[in-house]
């Protein structure tokens, strides 16, 4: 299949992950999934689309657990593991021991490149039955597991070796709100259509206007090469660098810097510290302005965030 873009930061400071292989949980999976051939799953994984609620969508409060980025309690397929609440994927990404304990659907041969801020990596295709968030069963959608682990959400903060990100597949049917603050998610049923699509909202870096993805997955700001370039944070010699795509993650370039300001919706933040890295591809420009890179808004204090999926829009709301 073709290279798809996983646009997220399950990531802060690749430079140092180990990574694991999956191979006997893919090569267990794939074996049983070839004895228990399930014509509804093959559907969906040939077809995909974005999750749809099937019961209990009401409104939920969540507590976040430690890690830097918010994570909270769910299932898949019935089995309870920590979720992280990615904003920066289109994806339901299960590492290898949580796609093995809740006997992941994993057909042989479905193999997928995704690719992540500054490498590629491959990944094999399956679906779930179900995902359970907050008391809302959500089903119709697939469900990807690397190939190797990359160590990442062990960075993070999420130590289960059974976990799971849910992308905009799964919370774009929702009205997502996240107090810092206070440790809690709220998630809002909007009853409208969800989308397998990332949000992009207008921030200003160092007085220049960018759009950024926002990317609850990150908890930090990572700034594509050529937009850092343009504020001077870099030179030529050093956007070449990032642009040499990394076999792993371990070889993927980050280079610190710090911004004096970065604005959103009118709130500004103070000497900022970000990452330059390369993580969208940065041709021209999307509705006339830069992009900018990924904005990991779990990074920039104890605020209280609401992500509309049903208006398409980031707002920085008053903690109550």
């Amino acid at each position: 299949m073709r290279a798809r873009r996983l646009a997220s930061a399950l990531t802060a400071l690749l430079l140092s992950c180990a990574t694991s292989d999956n191979a006997s949980v893919i090569a267990e999976l794939e074996q049983h999934a070839s004895a228990n051939r399930d014509d509804e799953l093959e559907r969906r994984i040939r077809a995909p689309h974005p999750y749809h609620a099937e019961r209990g969508a009401t409104r939920a409060v969540l507590a976040m657990s430690s890690a830097k980025v918010p994570v909270v309690e769910g299932a898949i397929n019935g089995v309870s593991m920590p979720l992280l609440l990615d904003t920066g994927t289109t994806h339901v990404v299960i590492s290898g021991a949580g796609a093995r304990d809740c006997e992941l659907y994993l057909p042989p041969g479905r193999t997928v490149s995704l690719i992540t801020p500054g490498y590629e990596a491959r990944f094999r295709l399956g679906a779930p039955r179900s995902i359970t968030l907050g008391g809302t069963v959500l089903s119709g959608g697939v469900a990807v597991v690397g190939e190797k682990e990359s160590g990442l959400a062990r960075r993070l903060g999420l130590r289960a070796a059974s976990h799971a990100t849910i992308g905009a597949a799964v919370l774009s049917n929702f009205v997502m709100v996240l107090d810092f603050g206070t440790r809690e998610v709220i998630l809002e049923p909007h009853g409208g259509e969800p989308f397998a699509g990332v949000l992009w909202t207008e921030v200003v870096v160092n007085d220049k206007r960018c759009l950024m993805l926002v990317d609850t997955g990150a908890n930090g700001i990572f700034l594509e090469p050529t937009f850092a370039r343009s504020l001077g944070l870099i030179d030529e010699r050093e956007v070449e660098r990032h642009m040499q795509k990394a076999e792993t993650a371990g070889a993927a370039r980050f280079t610190p810097v710090q911004v004096k300001r970065v604005t959103i919706g009118g709130h500004t933040f103070e000497q900022v510290r970000a990452h330059v890295v390369n993580v969208v591809d940065n041709e021209g420009s999307l509705e006339t302005l830069p992009r900018g890179g990924l904005l990991g808004i779990a990074g920039l204090g104890p605020h209280r965030w609401k992500i509309d999926y049903a208006k398409k829009q980031l707002v920085l709301e008053e903690a109550r």
